[in-house]
């Protein structure tokens, strides 16, 4: 019978130790931790017990008897916790582990220091039984007090497995059947042992335990609950709609989702362990050098010569010690998000109608070129225009021929300019230029060259030819003027072409405005 028993538990040993590896593989942290110190407890257990069968002296089977009860008292807690973590994750607390952990410790020294108080076996001796040696015990009060908890364990972990069973439908319940017949035969053979139904020395509860992790096994790896985290994540990351490359800490490669070789073809091709700089069109600003940041970076598709404009955000990949093992890149195409804030800053500086600068642009920009002017002592000159009558364009032709005019003045004015003078719609039909001149004896050039144009240009709306004459007002900046005060002059120079009979260019004298004291 021991012959057939060591058999058992040798088989026993080696599907433990197949559980403890799968256990270990699993990365679904709290779960994985739960399980993996389940199937720890097993294999010391069932360990322990192969070593007590072999044993001939009662020296050599207190020392398995320590191994053995190492894990005994872990697997109880850590089977009801593993069943928590899987079917009852509210319930889970931080602090399970730690105290369980603390428990099972303090158990297995009152085992492992037995020969000092023997209050955990009372007796422990070989003896021998029809022919065959076994370890014959006497039960104490600590072994009482394990046997009792572990059994308020099971009892509590069916309590929450029959819960889960009866709230859940029945393709979950389904996948919970193995587990609850894989733990109760262990349980049955716990409660036979304790109670002294098997014959002395023989403890069924290692076997029990073992073909009941198996049933247990069967489901954990056809349901893969240990996994569900991790497969998600990998197959999130591998379908996602941005790319996603990770790289070695020397820039080779290791892995690239389906979007990254869309993005880079030739991603394919590419080994393990090879430059990620090989590859075609790789960008220079994600080099292995690169490390960590946001880096923006414009491709152009080979096919189509589209312009694309992608950002790219690295970071580090940090192993078990918290150092840094490689870098994970993710790529993602911000071509519309760029020509969207295009769109916005454009709103922000441009006039909607006539797509020249608006007022608060303008401001800005010539107070920057005033101060650039005064330290390269360069001569500046603002000019503002306003259409005559036209108020009676609007009346008389209505307020889209109105448009129709201000955007064809704006044309003719602007193919007047050159790239670097400032032009703005300041407000309704008046318009203001911002320019520098070689000759400050000559600011009347310019203005009266662009009034000319608008009133010898011909404007037809729908058919109808409508006449249009502007006022100009230009004054000469010298260095040092206050923006405000050259608006205001050029404005009454405007005011005084008009006064003077409209369709010409009057002169403005810029008068600083005193400061108040």
């Amino acid at each position: 019978m021991k012959t057939a028993l060591i058999a058992a538990m040798m088989i026993a040993v080696v599907l433990d130790v197949i559980l403890l590896g799968y256990a270990v593989t699993r990365q679904d942290r709290t779960r994985a931790l739960s399980f993996t110190i389940f199937s720890a407890a097993i294999f010391l257990y069932a360990l322990g017990y192969l070593f007590e069968l072999m044993s001939f002296t009662a020296e050599s089977a207190m020392t398995a008897l320590k191994l053995e009860n190492i894990g005994i008292p872990l697997v109880a807690p850590f089977f009801m916790l593993t069943c928590i973590t899987l079917y009852q994750p509210q319930l889970y607390r931080r602090w399970m582990p730690v105290v369980f952990v603390a428990y099972g410790v303090a158990i297995a020294m009152c085992a492992v220091f037995n020969d000092t108080h023997h209050l955990y076996y009372t007796i422990a001796e070989m003896r021998k039984e029809n022919g065959d040696y076994y370890m014959f015990l006497g039960k104490g009060p600590f072994y009482v007090v394990q046997q009792t908890v572990s059994i308020l364990f099971l009892i509590t972990t069916y309590i929450v497995l029959f819960s889960a069973y009866s709230k859940d439908n029945k393709n979950n319940r389904k996948k919970m059947n193995f587990i609850i017949i894989g733990s109760m035969i262990p349980f049955a053979a716990n409660i036979m042992n304790f109670s002294g139904l098997f014959p002395m020395g023989v403890d069924p509860t290692p076997m029990a335990m073992t073909l009941g992790v198996i049933l247990f096994s069967i489901d954990l790896i056809r349901y893969r609950p240990l996994d569900l985290i991790s497969y998600a994540t990998s197959n999130a990351v591998y379908t996602m709609s941005d790319a996603f490359v990770a790289l070695d800490l020397e820039g080779g490669f290791m892995f690239a989702n389906r979007s990254a070789k869309c993005l880079f073809p030739s991603l394919h091709d590419l080994r393990e362990n090879e430059l990620i700089e090989k590859i075609e069109g790789w960008p220079p600003e994600l080099d292995s050098g690169a490390g960590e940041g946001r880096v923006t970076f414009v491709r152009v598709a080979p096919d189509s010569d589209t312009v694309s404009t992608y950002s790219a955000n690295v970071s580090s990949i940090v192993g078990l010690r918290n150092q840094t093992v490689g870098w994970s890149i993710v790529i993602q195409d911000i071509t519309d998000t760029m020509g969207l804030m295009q769109q916005l800053e454009e709103l922000a500086t441009l006039d909607p109608l006539t797509g020249i600068f608006n007022r608060r642009s303008f401001t800005e920009l010539v107070c920057r070129d005033l101060a650039k002017g005064e330290r390269q002592d360069m001569n500046q000159v603002l000019i503002m225009y306003d259409l005559d009558h036209f108020k009676n364009v609007n009346d008389q032709h209505g307020h889209q021929a109105g448009d129709y005019v201000l955007c064809s003045v704006v044309d003719i004015v602007r193919s007047q300019l050159r790239s670097y003078d400032i032009f703005a719609r300041y407000g309704g039909e008046e318009f203001v230029i911002f320019t520098s001149i070689a000759d400050l004896r000559r600011p009347f050039e310019l203005p009266e060259r662009l009034r000319n144009a608008i009133a010898g240009a011909t404007i037809r709306y729908e058919g109808i030819h409508i006449p249009v004459t502007a006022s100009f007002g230009v004054v000469t900046i010298p260095a040092g003027t206050d923006f405000n005060d050259a608006l205001r002059a050029v404005d009454g120079a405007m005011y005084k072409a008009k006064a003077e009979g409209r369709n010409r260019v009057a002169y403005g004298q810029i008068v600083p405005r005193q400061k108040k004291r």
